[in-house]
Protein backbone atom coordinates (compact mmCIF):
# COMPACT_ATOMS: atom_id res chain seq x y z
CA UNK A 1 0.00 0.00 0.00
CA UNK A 2 2.82 2.65 0.71
CA UNK A 3 4.33 1.61 -2.60
CA UNK A 4 0.88 2.83 -4.11
CA UNK A 5 1.22 6.11 -2.31
CA UNK A 6 4.48 6.92 -3.21
CA UNK A 7 3.14 6.09 -7.17
CA UNK A 8 0.32 8.72 -6.84
CA UNK A 9 2.59 11.29 -5.14
CA UNK A 10 4.35 11.18 -8.35
CA UNK A 11 1.71 10.87 -10.29
CA UNK A 12 0.79 14.17 -8.61
CA UNK A 13 3.72 16.14 -9.19
CA UNK A 14 3.89 15.20 -13.33
CA UNK A 15 0.20 15.74 -13.68
CA UNK A 16 -1.28 18.98 -11.49
CA UNK A 17 -2.83 20.52 -14.60
CA UNK A 18 -6.32 20.62 -14.08
CA UNK A 19 -9.07 21.91 -11.34
CA UNK A 20 -10.20 19.91 -8.74
CA UNK A 21 -13.24 19.48 -6.54
CA UNK A 22 -13.88 18.02 -3.23
CA UNK A 23 -16.17 15.53 -2.31
CA UNK A 24 -19.78 15.29 -0.65
CA UNK A 25 -19.21 13.43 2.71
CA UNK A 26 -21.78 10.35 2.79
CA UNK A 27 -25.13 11.31 4.48
CA UNK A 28 -28.06 9.71 4.34
CA UNK A 29 -30.53 12.71 4.43
CA UNK A 30 -28.05 14.62 2.11
CA UNK A 31 -28.05 11.60 -0.57
CA UNK A 32 -31.78 11.65 -0.81
CA UNK A 33 -32.37 15.47 -1.88
CA UNK A 34 -30.06 15.13 -4.73
CA UNK A 35 -31.86 11.60 -5.74
CA UNK A 36 -35.39 13.54 -5.27
CA UNK A 37 -34.03 16.42 -7.43
CA UNK A 38 -33.02 14.10 -10.07
CA UNK A 39 -36.28 12.11 -10.26
CA UNK A 40 -38.66 15.00 -9.61
CA UNK A 41 -36.90 17.68 -11.89
CA UNK A 42 -33.95 16.35 -14.10
CA UNK A 43 -34.37 15.33 -17.50
CA UNK A 44 -33.02 14.51 -20.89
CA UNK A 45 -29.06 14.47 -20.81
CA UNK A 46 -28.45 16.31 -17.16
CA UNK A 47 -27.58 12.85 -15.17
CA UNK A 48 -25.65 12.62 -12.28
CA UNK A 49 -24.41 9.15 -11.05
CA UNK A 50 -25.33 8.78 -7.23
CA UNK A 51 -24.74 4.90 -6.90
CA UNK A 52 -21.03 5.50 -6.10
CA UNK A 53 -20.96 7.61 -3.13
CA UNK A 54 -19.48 10.45 -2.02
CA UNK A 55 -19.63 12.11 -5.96
CA UNK A 56 -17.42 15.46 -6.10
CA UNK A 57 -19.24 18.51 -5.38
CA UNK A 58 -18.38 20.34 -8.74
CA UNK A 59 -20.69 17.42 -10.42
CA UNK A 60 -23.67 18.14 -8.52
CA UNK A 61 -22.97 21.98 -8.51
CA UNK A 62 -23.12 21.38 -12.79
CA UNK A 63 -26.76 19.15 -12.10
CA UNK A 64 -28.23 21.95 -10.07
CA UNK A 65 -27.31 24.61 -12.76
CA UNK A 66 -29.58 22.63 -14.99
CA UNK A 67 -32.41 23.24 -12.61
CA UNK A 68 -32.49 26.55 -12.45
CA UNK A 69 -35.70 27.15 -14.99
CA UNK A 70 -37.49 24.73 -12.81
CA UNK A 71 -37.14 26.57 -9.57
CA UNK A 72 -40.46 28.49 -9.93
CA UNK A 73 -42.23 24.89 -10.19
CA UNK A 74 -40.98 23.62 -7.40
CA UNK A 75 -42.59 23.35 -4.15
CA UNK A 76 -41.90 26.19 -1.42
CA UNK A 77 -40.07 22.62 1.03
CA UNK A 78 -37.76 22.19 -2.60
CA UNK A 79 -36.86 25.58 -3.12
CA UNK A 80 -35.59 25.93 0.50
CA UNK A 81 -33.74 22.22 -0.61
CA UNK A 82 -32.43 23.70 -3.55
CA UNK A 83 -30.87 26.84 -1.96
CA UNK A 84 -29.77 25.05 0.57
CA UNK A 85 -27.40 22.75 -1.84
CA UNK A 86 -26.82 25.23 -3.65
CA UNK A 87 -25.01 27.04 -0.71
CA UNK A 88 -23.27 24.50 0.86
CA UNK A 89 -21.69 23.73 -2.65
CA UNK A 90 -21.25 28.00 -3.46
CA UNK A 91 -17.66 27.68 -4.46
CA UNK A 92 -19.30 25.84 -7.80
CA UNK A 93 -22.45 27.28 -7.99
CA UNK A 94 -21.90 30.98 -7.73
CA UNK A 95 -24.95 30.36 -5.42
CA UNK A 96 -27.10 33.85 -4.95
CA UNK A 97 -28.80 32.70 -1.63
CA UNK A 98 -25.82 32.64 0.41
CA UNK A 99 -24.41 35.80 1.84
CA UNK A 100 -25.50 35.96 5.10
CA UNK A 101 -26.62 39.19 6.45
CA UNK A 102 -26.31 38.31 10.37
CA UNK A 103 -22.88 37.78 9.98
CA UNK A 104 -20.62 37.99 12.82
CA UNK A 105 -18.88 41.00 12.25
CA UNK A 106 -17.57 40.51 9.18
CA UNK A 107 -15.36 38.09 10.93
CA UNK A 108 -17.58 34.95 10.60
CA UNK A 109 -20.59 33.67 9.07
CA UNK A 110 -19.95 36.03 6.00
CA UNK A 111 -21.71 33.03 4.56
CA UNK A 112 -24.95 31.06 5.46
CA UNK A 113 -23.08 27.81 4.80
CA UNK A 114 -19.56 28.12 6.54
CA UNK A 115 -18.43 29.52 9.68
CA UNK A 116 -14.95 30.96 8.33
CA UNK A 117 -13.53 31.18 4.58
CA UNK A 118 -10.82 32.33 3.83
CA UNK A 119 -9.80 33.17 -0.10
CA UNK A 120 -6.92 33.69 -2.18
CA UNK A 121 -6.21 33.39 -5.82
CA UNK A 122 -7.49 29.90 -6.75
CA UNK A 123 -6.59 29.08 -2.70
CA UNK A 124 -9.54 28.48 -0.66
CA UNK A 125 -10.15 26.75 2.70
CA UNK A 126 -13.63 26.42 4.86
CA UNK A 127 -13.71 25.63 8.57
CA UNK A 128 -16.99 24.77 10.18
CA UNK A 129 -17.46 22.99 13.57
CA UNK A 130 -18.48 19.60 13.74
CA UNK A 131 -20.85 18.59 16.86
CA UNK A 132 -23.53 16.59 18.36
CA UNK A 133 -25.18 16.67 21.48
CA UNK A 134 -27.55 14.08 22.36
CA UNK A 135 -29.55 13.57 25.68
CA UNK A 136 -31.99 10.26 26.09
CA UNK A 137 -33.09 8.10 28.27
CA UNK A 138 -34.15 4.33 27.80
CA UNK A 139 -37.11 2.23 29.20
CA UNK A 140 -35.06 -0.68 30.78
CA UNK A 141 -31.96 1.29 32.20
CA UNK A 142 -31.42 4.23 34.94
CA UNK A 143 -28.33 5.38 33.18
CA UNK A 144 -29.30 9.22 30.76
CA UNK A 145 -27.98 8.19 26.85
CA UNK A 146 -26.18 10.78 25.63
CA UNK A 147 -23.68 11.62 23.54
CA UNK A 148 -20.77 14.65 23.06
CA UNK A 149 -18.93 15.42 20.11
CA UNK A 150 -16.54 18.22 19.59
CA UNK A 151 -15.07 18.21 16.05
CA UNK A 152 -13.87 20.37 13.31
CA UNK A 153 -14.64 20.10 9.31
CA UNK A 154 -12.18 21.95 6.82
CA UNK A 155 -11.87 21.62 3.02
CA UNK A 156 -10.65 23.70 0.23
CA UNK A 157 -8.22 23.75 -2.62
CA UNK A 158 -4.38 24.80 -2.91
CA UNK A 159 -4.20 26.44 -6.33
CA UNK A 160 -7.30 25.13 -7.40
CA UNK A 161 -5.36 22.00 -8.47
CA UNK A 162 -4.99 20.07 -5.46
CA UNK A 163 -8.32 19.66 -3.25
CA UNK A 164 -8.15 18.28 0.71
CA UNK A 165 -10.49 17.20 3.51
CA UNK A 166 -10.54 16.66 7.20
CA UNK A 167 -12.59 15.64 9.72
CA UNK A 168 -11.56 15.07 12.99
CA UNK A 169 -13.88 14.56 16.70
CA UNK A 170 -13.35 13.20 19.75
CA UNK A 171 -16.41 11.94 21.58
CA UNK A 172 -18.06 10.38 24.72
CA UNK A 173 -21.45 8.55 24.40
CA UNK A 174 -23.49 6.18 26.51
CA UNK A 175 -24.93 4.05 24.31
CA UNK A 176 -28.44 2.04 24.29
CA UNK A 177 -28.05 -1.28 25.61
CA UNK A 178 -28.54 -3.26 22.55
CA UNK A 179 -25.43 -1.23 21.06
CA UNK A 180 -22.89 -2.77 23.75
CA UNK A 181 -24.83 -5.73 23.31
CA UNK A 182 -23.44 -6.55 20.38
CA UNK A 183 -19.93 -4.49 20.52
CA UNK A 184 -18.79 -6.35 23.38
CA UNK A 185 -18.56 -9.56 22.32
CA UNK A 186 -17.15 -8.59 19.05
CA UNK A 187 -15.12 -5.59 19.68
CA UNK A 188 -16.18 -3.73 17.51
CA UNK A 189 -18.69 -0.36 17.79
CA UNK A 190 -20.45 0.42 14.71
CA UNK A 191 -18.84 3.30 12.60
CA UNK A 192 -15.41 3.35 14.84
CA UNK A 193 -11.65 1.55 14.26
CA UNK A 194 -11.02 2.45 18.21
CA UNK A 195 -12.85 3.33 20.98
CA UNK A 196 -12.31 3.33 24.89
CA UNK A 197 -14.36 2.79 28.18
CA UNK A 198 -15.73 5.87 29.80
CA UNK A 199 -17.12 5.92 32.97
CA UNK A 200 -18.25 3.49 34.65
CA UNK A 201 -20.52 2.02 31.03
CA UNK A 202 -19.41 4.51 28.43
CA UNK A 203 -17.54 5.16 25.19
CA UNK A 204 -14.93 7.59 24.41
CA UNK A 205 -14.04 7.52 20.70
CA UNK A 206 -11.65 9.53 18.29
CA UNK A 207 -13.14 10.13 14.45
CA UNK A 208 -10.79 11.02 11.84
CA UNK A 209 -11.21 11.34 8.12
CA UNK A 210 -9.19 13.06 5.21
CA UNK A 211 -7.77 12.56 1.85
CA UNK A 212 -6.44 15.05 -0.98
CA UNK A 213 -7.67 15.12 -4.54
CA UNK A 214 -6.38 16.35 -7.78
CA UNK A 215 -7.88 15.40 -11.41
CA UNK A 216 -5.00 13.65 -13.87
CA UNK A 217 -7.18 14.58 -16.55
CA UNK A 218 -10.09 16.19 -17.27
CA UNK A 219 -11.94 12.73 -17.13
CA UNK A 220 -10.21 11.52 -14.85
CA UNK A 221 -9.77 12.02 -10.93
CA UNK A 222 -7.87 10.51 -8.23
CA UNK A 223 -8.21 10.52 -4.66
CA UNK A 224 -6.31 9.15 -1.49
CA UNK A 225 -6.73 9.33 1.86
CA UNK A 226 -8.43 7.81 4.92
CA UNK A 227 -12.80 7.68 4.90
CA UNK A 228 -15.76 5.64 4.26
CA UNK A 229 -17.51 4.30 0.44
CA UNK A 230 -20.85 3.62 -0.23
CA UNK A 231 -22.55 1.67 -3.33
CA UNK A 232 -26.06 1.44 -3.97
CA UNK A 233 -29.54 3.28 -3.73
CA UNK A 234 -30.95 1.94 -0.92
CA UNK A 235 -31.19 2.42 2.93
CA UNK A 236 -28.85 -0.47 3.07
CA UNK A 237 -25.81 -1.96 0.60
CA UNK A 238 -25.21 -5.38 -0.23
CA UNK A 239 -21.67 -4.36 -1.36
CA UNK A 240 -19.93 -1.36 0.87
CA UNK A 241 -21.83 0.44 3.39
CA UNK A 242 -21.09 2.93 5.77
CA UNK A 243 -21.44 0.83 8.79
CA UNK A 244 -17.95 -0.31 9.62
CA UNK A 245 -14.92 2.45 9.72
CA UNK A 246 -13.16 4.87 7.77
CA UNK A 247 -9.86 2.97 5.88
CA UNK A 248 -7.07 3.74 4.27
CA UNK A 249 -7.62 4.03 0.25
CA UNK A 250 -6.83 5.50 -3.02
CA UNK A 251 -8.60 5.42 -5.69
CA UNK A 252 -9.62 6.95 -9.27
CA UNK A 253 -12.40 7.89 -11.49
CA UNK A 254 -12.53 7.73 -15.22
CA UNK A 255 -15.70 9.33 -16.97
CA UNK A 256 -16.17 9.04 -20.65
CA UNK A 257 -19.22 9.85 -21.74
CA UNK A 258 -21.99 8.06 -20.29
CA UNK A 259 -19.23 5.42 -18.60
CA UNK A 260 -17.88 6.10 -15.14
CA UNK A 261 -14.74 3.72 -14.16
CA UNK A 262 -13.86 3.66 -10.59
CA UNK A 263 -10.66 2.23 -9.08
CA UNK A 264 -10.55 1.38 -5.37
CA UNK A 265 -7.44 -0.30 -3.70
CA UNK A 266 -7.51 0.10 -0.19
CA UNK A 267 -5.55 -1.34 3.04
CA UNK A 268 -8.21 -2.49 5.48
CA UNK A 269 -8.24 -3.92 9.62
CA UNK A 270 -8.61 -7.67 9.47
CA UNK A 271 -8.78 -8.09 12.87
CA UNK A 272 -8.58 -6.15 16.10
CA UNK A 273 -6.84 -7.22 19.58
CA UNK A 274 -9.75 -6.51 22.17
CA UNK A 275 -10.08 -7.16 26.15
CA UNK A 276 -13.57 -7.45 27.84
CA UNK A 277 -15.32 -6.40 24.57
CA UNK A 278 -12.61 -2.88 24.76
CA UNK A 279 -9.56 -2.45 21.97
CA UNK A 280 -6.27 -2.74 23.53
CA UNK A 281 -3.46 -1.06 21.67
CA UNK A 282 -1.21 -3.03 19.61
CA UNK A 283 -0.04 -3.68 15.83
CA UNK A 284 -3.30 -4.63 14.00
CA UNK A 285 -3.09 -7.05 11.12
CA UNK A 286 -4.33 -6.04 7.67
CA UNK A 287 -5.46 -7.25 4.32
CA UNK A 288 -5.24 -5.43 1.07
CA UNK A 289 -8.85 -4.84 -0.77
CA UNK A 290 -8.79 -3.73 -4.66
CA UNK A 291 -12.26 -2.95 -6.37
CA UNK A 292 -13.02 -2.12 -10.24
CA UNK A 293 -16.48 -1.04 -10.96
CA UNK A 294 -17.86 -0.03 -14.25
CA UNK A 295 -21.17 2.45 -14.06
CA UNK A 296 -23.46 3.03 -16.80
CA UNK A 297 -26.05 5.32 -17.88
CA UNK A 298 -27.83 3.53 -20.42
CA UNK A 299 -30.21 6.36 -20.92
CA UNK A 300 -31.57 9.15 -18.43
CA UNK A 301 -33.77 6.16 -16.59
CA UNK A 302 -32.18 3.39 -16.45
CA UNK A 303 -28.48 2.79 -14.71
CA UNK A 304 -26.23 -0.33 -14.06
CA UNK A 305 -23.32 -0.92 -12.38
CA UNK A 306 -21.00 -3.82 -12.68
CA UNK A 307 -17.94 -4.86 -9.94
CA UNK A 308 -15.74 -6.70 -8.62
CA UNK A 309 -14.06 -7.21 -5.49
CA UNK A 310 -10.81 -9.05 -3.77
CA UNK A 311 -9.91 -9.42 -0.36
CA UNK A 312 -6.59 -10.75 0.12
CA UNK A 313 -3.18 -11.35 2.80
CA UNK A 314 -1.19 -9.16 0.87
CA UNK A 315 -1.16 -6.80 -2.40
CA UNK A 316 0.12 -8.50 -5.23
CA UNK A 317 1.20 -5.95 -7.99
CA UNK A 318 -1.07 -7.45 -10.45
CA UNK A 319 -4.37 -6.24 -8.19
CA UNK A 320 -2.92 -2.71 -9.06
CA UNK A 321 -3.69 -3.13 -12.83
CA UNK A 322 -6.91 -0.99 -13.12
CA UNK A 323 -8.17 -2.91 -16.43
CA UNK A 324 -7.32 -6.65 -14.98
CA UNK A 325 -9.86 -9.21 -14.06
CA UNK A 326 -8.98 -10.09 -10.42
CA UNK A 327 -10.67 -13.32 -10.60
CA UNK A 328 -7.98 -14.32 -13.05
CA UNK A 329 -4.92 -13.02 -11.20
CA UNK A 330 -6.36 -14.81 -8.13
CA UNK A 331 -6.18 -18.45 -10.19
CA UNK A 332 -3.00 -17.73 -11.83
CA UNK A 333 -1.68 -16.78 -8.25
CA UNK A 334 -2.76 -19.82 -6.73
CA UNK A 335 -3.62 -17.57 -4.16
CA UNK A 336 -6.53 -17.85 -1.51
CA UNK A 337 -8.03 -14.86 -1.77
CA UNK A 338 -11.60 -13.72 -1.46
CA UNK A 339 -13.00 -12.49 -4.68
CA UNK A 340 -16.83 -10.98 -5.31
CA UNK A 341 -18.98 -10.05 -8.33
CA UNK A 342 -21.84 -7.42 -8.17
CA UNK A 343 -24.51 -5.80 -9.95
CA UNK A 344 -26.46 -2.70 -9.01
CA UNK A 345 -28.82 -0.85 -11.04
CA UNK A 346 -31.59 2.06 -10.83
CA UNK A 347 -34.80 2.45 -12.94
CA UNK A 348 -36.34 6.21 -12.60
CA UNK A 349 -40.45 5.83 -14.05
CA UNK A 350 -42.50 8.76 -14.60
CA UNK A 351 -40.63 11.69 -12.17
CA UNK A 352 -42.57 9.34 -9.54
CA UNK A 353 -40.88 6.13 -9.04
CA UNK A 354 -37.04 4.85 -8.74
CA UNK A 355 -36.72 0.93 -8.82
CA UNK A 356 -33.14 0.05 -8.13
CA UNK A 357 -31.55 -3.22 -6.53
CA UNK A 358 -28.10 -5.41 -5.75
CA UNK A 359 -26.87 -8.67 -6.44
CA UNK A 360 -23.71 -9.39 -5.38
CA UNK A 361 -21.84 -13.23 -5.05
CA UNK A 362 -18.86 -15.13 -3.53
CA UNK A 363 -17.87 -18.37 -4.24
CA UNK A 364 -20.99 -19.40 -6.35
CA UNK A 365 -21.09 -22.46 -7.88
CA UNK A 366 -23.40 -23.08 -10.62
CA UNK A 367 -23.33 -27.25 -10.02
CA UNK A 368 -24.37 -26.67 -6.63
CA UNK A 369 -27.17 -24.69 -7.37
CA UNK A 370 -28.30 -27.18 -9.88
CA UNK A 371 -28.65 -30.16 -7.36
CA UNK A 372 -31.08 -29.10 -5.47
CA UNK A 373 -28.94 -29.76 -2.47
CA UNK A 374 -28.89 -26.20 -0.50
CA UNK A 375 -24.81 -26.49 -0.61
CA UNK A 376 -23.26 -23.97 1.77
CA UNK A 377 -21.43 -22.89 -1.26
CA UNK A 378 -24.17 -21.05 -2.81
CA UNK A 379 -23.51 -17.88 -1.50
CA UNK A 380 -25.08 -14.67 -2.74
CA UNK A 381 -26.83 -11.04 -1.42
CA UNK A 382 -29.70 -9.38 -2.73
CA UNK A 383 -31.56 -6.17 -2.84
CA UNK A 384 -34.75 -5.01 -4.37
CA UNK A 385 -36.34 -1.60 -3.37
CA UNK A 386 -38.95 1.22 -4.97
CA UNK A 387 -38.88 5.25 -3.81
CA UNK A 388 -42.40 6.77 -4.30
CA UNK A 389 -41.72 10.77 -4.61
CA UNK A 390 -44.82 13.13 -4.05
CA UNK A 391 -46.64 9.82 -3.21
CA UNK A 392 -50.16 10.03 -3.49
CA UNK A 393 -49.61 13.58 -5.05
CA UNK A 394 -48.84 15.02 -1.86
CA UNK A 395 -45.57 17.20 -1.93
CA UNK A 396 -42.41 16.46 -0.30
CA UNK A 397 -43.59 12.68 1.14
CA UNK A 398 -41.32 10.13 -0.48
CA UNK A 399 -41.97 6.49 0.88
CA UNK A 400 -39.53 3.62 0.06
CA UNK A 401 -40.04 0.01 0.22
CA UNK A 402 -37.12 -2.06 0.44
CA UNK A 403 -36.06 -5.85 1.18
CA UNK A 404 -32.48 -7.81 1.75
CA UNK A 405 -31.74 -11.23 1.65
CA UNK A 406 -28.70 -13.14 2.42
CA UNK A 407 -27.23 -17.07 2.21
CA UNK A 408 -25.66 -18.22 5.01
CA UNK A 409 -21.86 -18.31 5.23
CA UNK A 410 -21.72 -15.38 2.71
CA UNK A 411 -18.74 -12.58 2.93
CA UNK A 412 -17.01 -15.47 5.40
CA UNK A 413 -14.08 -17.06 4.14
CA UNK A 414 -11.80 -19.86 5.49
CA UNK A 415 -9.37 -18.00 6.37
CA UNK A 416 -11.18 -15.47 8.55
CA UNK A 417 -8.36 -12.61 7.84
CA UNK A 418 -9.94 -12.09 4.23
CA UNK A 419 -13.68 -11.86 5.49
CA UNK A 420 -15.37 -9.13 3.94
CA UNK A 421 -14.87 -7.12 6.93
CA UNK A 422 -13.06 -4.10 7.97
CA UNK A 423 -12.03 -3.65 12.09
CA UNK A 424 -14.25 -6.80 12.46
CA UNK A 425 -17.71 -5.00 11.62
CA UNK A 426 -19.22 -6.12 7.87
CA UNK A 427 -18.38 -3.96 5.11
CA UNK A 428 -21.59 -3.90 3.82
CA UNK A 429 -25.10 -5.17 5.34
CA UNK A 430 -25.47 -4.31 9.33
CA UNK A 431 -26.35 -8.20 10.08
CA UNK A 432 -24.07 -10.01 8.39
CA UNK A 433 -25.25 -12.96 6.53
CA UNK A 434 -27.77 -15.65 6.94
CA UNK A 435 -31.10 -13.05 7.33
CA UNK A 436 -34.24 -11.72 5.43
CA UNK A 437 -34.95 -8.11 6.21
CA UNK A 438 -38.03 -5.75 5.08
CA UNK A 439 -37.81 -1.74 5.12
CA UNK A 440 -40.86 0.51 5.43
CA UNK A 441 -39.26 3.94 5.50
CA UNK A 442 -41.10 7.35 4.89
CA UNK A 443 -40.07 11.10 4.72
CA UNK A 444 -42.00 14.40 4.77
CA UNK A 445 -41.60 17.45 4.48
CA UNK A 446 -44.66 19.56 5.65
CA UNK A 447 -42.91 22.94 6.30
CA UNK A 448 -39.51 23.84 4.49
CA UNK A 449 -36.76 23.67 7.76
CA UNK A 450 -38.83 20.98 9.48
CA UNK A 451 -38.36 17.15 8.46
CA UNK A 452 -39.88 14.22 9.87
CA UNK A 453 -38.90 10.24 9.07
CA UNK A 454 -40.32 7.29 9.72
CA UNK A 455 -38.80 3.45 9.52
CA UNK A 456 -40.02 -0.20 10.04
CA UNK A 457 -37.51 -2.71 10.00
CA UNK A 458 -38.26 -6.05 10.25
CA UNK A 459 -35.07 -8.82 10.01
CA UNK A 460 -35.34 -12.21 10.07
CA UNK A 461 -32.43 -14.32 10.99
CA UNK A 462 -30.22 -17.01 12.26
CA UNK A 463 -27.93 -16.62 16.31
CA UNK A 464 -25.44 -19.31 16.69
CA UNK A 465 -25.34 -21.43 19.73
CA UNK A 466 -23.44 -23.84 21.48
CA UNK A 467 -20.16 -22.99 19.61
CA UNK A 468 -22.22 -24.12 16.30
CA UNK A 469 -21.40 -21.72 13.00
CA UNK A 470 -24.76 -21.39 11.38
CA UNK A 471 -23.25 -18.78 8.79
CA UNK A 472 -24.59 -15.51 10.30
CA UNK A 473 -21.18 -14.10 11.66
CA UNK A 474 -18.70 -13.37 9.06
CA UNK A 475 -15.79 -13.16 11.32
CA UNK A 476 -16.29 -17.05 12.19
CA UNK A 477 -14.01 -19.95 9.50
CA UNK A 478 -16.06 -21.51 7.63
CA UNK A 479 -14.46 -24.47 7.88
CA UNK A 480 -16.56 -24.28 11.70
CA UNK A 481 -19.95 -24.64 9.08
CA UNK A 482 -22.38 -26.89 10.46
CA UNK A 483 -22.83 -29.39 7.31
CA UNK A 484 -22.16 -29.02 3.53
CA UNK A 485 -25.60 -29.49 2.04
CA UNK A 486 -29.12 -28.51 3.59
CA UNK A 487 -27.91 -25.09 4.30
CA UNK A 488 -30.80 -22.27 4.43
CA UNK A 489 -31.75 -18.78 5.60
CA UNK A 490 -32.58 -18.40 9.21
CA UNK A 491 -30.79 -21.27 9.95
CA UNK A 492 -29.39 -21.64 13.94
CA UNK A 493 -31.46 -19.73 16.33
CA UNK A 494 -34.41 -18.39 15.00
CA UNK A 495 -34.96 -14.84 15.66
CA UNK A 496 -36.84 -11.47 14.71
CA UNK A 497 -35.92 -8.48 15.23
CA UNK A 498 -38.29 -5.37 14.76
CA UNK A 499 -36.77 -1.81 14.96
CA UNK A 500 -39.20 1.07 14.70
CA UNK A 501 -37.83 4.54 14.61
CA UNK A 502 -39.76 8.12 14.39
CA UNK A 503 -37.37 11.12 14.16
CA UNK A 504 -38.18 14.31 13.28
CA UNK A 505 -35.60 17.24 12.55
CA UNK A 506 -35.72 21.42 12.37
CA UNK A 507 -33.29 22.75 10.62
CA UNK A 508 -32.22 25.67 12.55
CA UNK A 509 -29.50 27.55 10.86
CA UNK A 510 -27.54 26.10 7.49
CA UNK A 511 -26.94 22.40 8.55
CA UNK A 512 -27.77 22.71 12.23
CA UNK A 513 -30.51 20.58 12.89
CA UNK A 514 -32.63 20.10 16.32
CA UNK A 515 -33.88 16.31 16.04
CA UNK A 516 -35.88 14.39 18.13
CA UNK A 517 -35.61 10.30 17.55
CA UNK A 518 -37.72 7.74 18.88
CA UNK A 519 -36.93 4.47 18.57
CA UNK A 520 -38.56 0.76 19.62
CA UNK A 521 -37.00 -2.32 19.45
CA UNK A 522 -38.13 -5.67 19.83
CA UNK A 523 -35.95 -8.97 19.67
CA UNK A 524 -38.09 -12.34 19.66
CA UNK A 525 -35.32 -15.38 20.00
CA UNK A 526 -36.36 -18.72 20.72
CA UNK A 527 -34.13 -18.55 23.67
CA UNK A 528 -36.22 -16.99 25.23
CA UNK A 529 -32.86 -15.49 27.70
CA UNK A 530 -31.97 -13.32 24.50
CA UNK A 531 -35.17 -11.95 23.98
CA UNK A 532 -35.49 -8.12 25.14
CA UNK A 533 -37.88 -5.30 24.20
CA UNK A 534 -36.89 -1.16 24.29
CA UNK A 535 -38.37 2.17 24.12
CA UNK A 536 -36.05 5.03 22.74
CA UNK A 537 -36.03 8.30 23.35
CA UNK A 538 -33.11 11.11 22.17
CA UNK A 539 -33.07 14.84 21.56
CA UNK A 540 -29.83 15.52 19.84
CA UNK A 541 -28.71 19.41 18.11
CA UNK A 542 -26.23 18.83 15.31
CA UNK A 543 -23.90 20.73 13.85
CA UNK A 544 -22.51 19.54 10.11
CA UNK A 545 -22.73 16.00 11.16
CA UNK A 546 -25.23 13.17 9.73
CA UNK A 547 -27.24 11.55 11.98
CA UNK A 548 -25.66 8.50 13.96
CA UNK A 549 -27.88 5.54 13.56
CA UNK A 550 -27.36 1.77 14.97
CA UNK A 551 -30.21 0.35 13.20
CA UNK A 552 -29.93 -3.78 13.63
Amino acid sequence: MKKLFFVLILSLSAHMLWSQSTFIPYNRDYYHLIDRFQIRYSGGENIIQTSFKPIRRIELANFLETLKEEYQNMSPQDQFNYEFLMNDNWRYTGSEYNKNPKHWWNLAYERKSDLFVYESGDSYVRINPAMTFTVGKETDSDKLLYTNTRGIEAQGAIDNKIGFYTLLTTSQSQFPGYVYDRAFPNGALAHEASWKKFGDTGVDYFHVRGYFTFNLTKSIDVQAGYDKQFIGNGLRSMIMSDFSSPFLFAKTNTRVGRLTYTNLFSQMTSDIIFNQGFPEEGNYPTKFFAMHRIGVDVNSRLTIGLSEYIVSQKSEIEYFNPIIFLRAVELFQGSPANVLISMDAKYDWNRKLRIYGQLIFDDFEIDALRSGDKGWEIKFGTQLGVEYFDAFDIQNLDLQIETNISRPYFYAHEEPQMSYTNARNPLAHPMGSNFKEIILAGRYQPLPKLFVQGKLIRTSYGEDRDDLNFGGNPLLDTDTRIGQTGIEIGQGVSTTNTYLELTGSYMLLHNVFLDWKNVYRKKDSEIEARSSNTFITMLSLRWNLPQREHEF
